[in-house]
């Protein structure tokens, strides 16, 4: 049991924000890539303190993005997985939508074994008024690791706005369940500042539930090149 909870609280990472600067609907333009980096530092849990995610995606052709998906909390659990990413819905559609298949393994210790991942992602970009713009992105996601008896079933959500100004806000909301388990979840409200053209941080307040409740704070770097 303890262990199928471990699995759990690792599903539950972050692998990108959503949305059209990272990851979720949006493919990338070909011959253009994005990487984002982000660590979080938790108390309340000794066992999940410090966690750090590295996502990396590739425009390889107008209807393909690849990339890679790795996460690491030191010494306990972790990922690696390699994905792919085809359009569901025209380029110019005001909702996009996007399907994902993921391949690779993850660990518990220093045991690894396989593990998939296939998600339908949903997003939309929309204006306020002022000429303040932002996107929603909605992603489902079925989750297999080898060495446990159930799959993970996730829900995660992203609400930001991409302009005007070099403060701007966001939302990041993500669930996961395992059939038999309670729902886990967490919430992180940020806010994303731009440091230069190509680059930009998010400084975020994680809200965590899972085997117990923690509190974190989230950073992130995220890089176009």
């Amino acid at each position: 049991m303890r262990r199928l909870v471990l699995f759990l609280i690792a599903a539950l990472c972050t692998t990108g924000t959503g949305g059209p600067t990272a990851a979720g609907a949006w493919l990338r333009e070909t011959g253009r890539g994005f990487l984002s980096t982000t660590g979080t530092l938790r108390q309340g849990d000794p066992d999940a303190w410090q966690e750090v995610s590295i996502s990396a995606e590739y425009g390889l052709a107008p209807s393909l993005t690849i990339g890679a998906d790795i996460n690491e909390r030191p010494g306990i659990a972790g990922h690696a997985l390699l994905f792919a990413r085809l359009p569901l819905s025209r380029p110019d559609a005001r909702a996009q939508l996007a399907a994902e298949a993921a391949f690779g393994g993850h660990h518990w210790r220093a045991a690894w074994d396989p593990m998939y991942r296939l998600t339908l992602s949903y997003g939309r970009g929309f204006t306020l008024r002022r000429g303040a713009a932002g996107w929603l992105s909605l992603d489902a996601a079925y989750e297999r690791r080898l060495g446990m008896d159930t799959p993970i079933y996730k829900l995660d959500a992203t609400l930001g706005l991409s302009e005007p100004g070099r403060l701007r806000p966001i939302l990041q909301m993500e669930t996961a369940l395992v059939p038999g388990q309670p729902l886990t979840w967490a919430v992180t409200p940020g806010v994303l500042f731009d440091s230069r053209r190509d680059a930009t941080w998010l400084l975020g307040v994680e809200r965590k539930s899972a085997s117990r409740d923690t509190l974190g704070l989230k950073i992130a770097l995220w890089r176009w090149f």
